[in-house]
């Protein structure tokens, strides 16, 4: 594993994505790294528009050659601050399903969330631009969900 590999692989086991079992593994996975870069986390991965919202090839590819060595070479390595706090802050995102009160699984909230901070950062900066950004390319969020993921990441973003 070479440097950035290892930091990816450490961002992964803290953000508890060191799987890609499933489609929902490999989704969280995505989603969270890209929130994580947002609020200033320098991996340094592309990301570009996909079904499940924001996808970075390059990250794929780097988890799976990552993800099967598993945890033990890394396992006394960790991210310095502030790059702790902010795979905290990603992994808080999480209370913010309860507190609004949705009907929706921790994969889903990821995916609404990075979706809107994707269209956020190519311009769609007030909540009714985002309403409809996402009513467009996710239709089967519904706009309580997705004011609620769009007030929950105007605060995470606030907080970085």
């Amino acid at each position: 594993m070479n440097n950035s590999q290892i930091a990816t692989a450490i961002a992964l086991r803290d953000l508890h994505c060191y799987s890609l079992d499933t489609i929902n593994d490999r989704i969280l996975l995505q989603k969270k790294i890209f929130l994580a870069q947002d609020i200033g986390l320098p991996l340094g991965y592309g990301y570009n528009w996909y079904i499940h919202g924001p996808y970075s090839t390059d990250l794929t590819a780097v988890a799976y050659q990552v993800i099967p060595e598993g945890c033990e070479s890394i396992e006394k390595n960790h991210l310095k601050e502030p790059y702790a706090t902010m795979v905290k802050k990603v992994n808080n995102l999480e209370s913010e399903i309860e507190k609004h009160n949705l009907k929706i699984s921790v994969v889903q909230w990821y995916e609404l969330v990075a979706s809107i901070a994707y269209w956020y950062k190519r311009g769609n900066k007030s909540e009714e631009a985002i309403v409809g950004k996402i009513k467009q390319t996710k239709p089967q969020f519904t706009e309580e969900q997705t004011r609620a993921a769009f007030s929950s990441y105007m605060e995470f973003k606030s907080v970085a």
